[in-house]
């Protein structure tokens, strides 16, 4: 009876080695709230503490690598278009007198400003006469006339013909998404002194008979006609009354959820193992659970 006895304790010794199962091994290794010596419920703790913070990353990167919704975007842009404000005058001036054109611009977008000058003859007293007149031509800021000085006023005697004074105000690069946010970024150059509104302001051309020279002239008394035009042209602005805004549709966003599948990837593998761990425990524990009718048999044995 006392070896039975021995014999029976060391096969239950092998048996309590051999039932340490897969899943409390693999249940050992999670490292977040693990204990030196374990029991299951403890066990249970360590892996599902462990996995709530190894899938945290994944869901963190899940906003983070996911693009922004698609959505329809309109791109709203201007039409612009030129315009061009002339004066043109013609008059007779006697000596010390002169002929003026002026334009006034009251907007930006200034493009270029043409003078033009002709003499056209004259009543001359005396003989041999040649008349003499002075052109000048004035603007608002300084700028590059064709005899390359740069200044708000250039000057000239006895000239005749066409030039003009380029400007080429650029058009300005506008991003709305609506047409009021087109119509107030228009209307807010106006405070752009620097590009936009260079050159706004008064021009003029002027003409001044300076009398006239020859060997028998009476200068005081001639008189001379000069035909002069002046004319600025710059952009026209906008309006979305006269149907000068107009718009696109784009779409922004989208693409492969690239951190919804990250996420998915990363968590449901870890959550499998944890939930099939936690099964493994909950069945060894059921297995080291004594059962009553077999423990009543071995007392009838002893």
């Amino acid at each position: 009876m006392t070896d039975d006895t021995v014999d029976a304790e060391l096969v239950q010794d092998d048996h309590s080695q051999s039932n340490i199962s897969i899943s409390e091994k693999i249940a050992k290794l999670y490292p977040i709230g693990r204990k030196t010596d374990p029991n299951k419920s403890q066990l249970l703790r360590a892996v599902w503490m462990s996995t709530i913070m190894l899938t945290i990353p994944f869901v963190a990167a899940m906003p983070l690598l996911n693009p922004e919704p698609e959505t329809q975007v309109e791109n709203w842009y201007a039409e612009w278009g030129t315009q061009s404000w002339s004066t043109e005058v013609g008059q007779t001036v006697s000596s010390g007198s002169r002929v003026e054109a002026m334009v006034t611009v009251d907007q930006g977008g200034i493009l270029a400003a043409n003078y033009t000058v002709e003499n056209q003859g004259g009543t001359l007293a005396g003989i041999d006469c040649q008349p003499q007149w002075l052109v000048e031509v004035r603007a608002p800021d300084p700028v590059n006339y064709s005899d390359g000085t740069n200044s708000t006023s250039w000057s000239a005697e006895n000239w005749e013909g066409s030039d003009s004074v380029d400007i080429n105000t650029p058009i300005p690069e506008i991003n709305a998404t609506s047409s009021d946010e087109l119509q107030e970024t228009i209307f807010n150059l106006k405070s752009d002194t620097q590009v936009w509104m260079y050159g706004k302001g008064d021009w003029l051309l002027s003409v001044t008979n300076q009398g006239s020279e020859g060997a028998l002239c009476l200068g005081s008394n001639q008189q001379v006609t000069f035909q002069i035009n002046l004319t600025v042209s710059q952009w026209r602005e906008p309006r979305f009354a006269d149907g000068d805004f107009n718009f696109t549709t784009s779409t922004v966003g989208g693409g492969t959820p690239v951190g919804t599948y990250v996420t998915l990837g990363g968590t449901i593998p870890l959550l499998l193992i944890a939930a099939v761990v936690t099964l493994g425990l909950r069945n060894s524990e059921t297995d080291d659970e004594v059962d009553p009718e077999s423990e009543s048999e071995d007392k009838i044995r002893k």
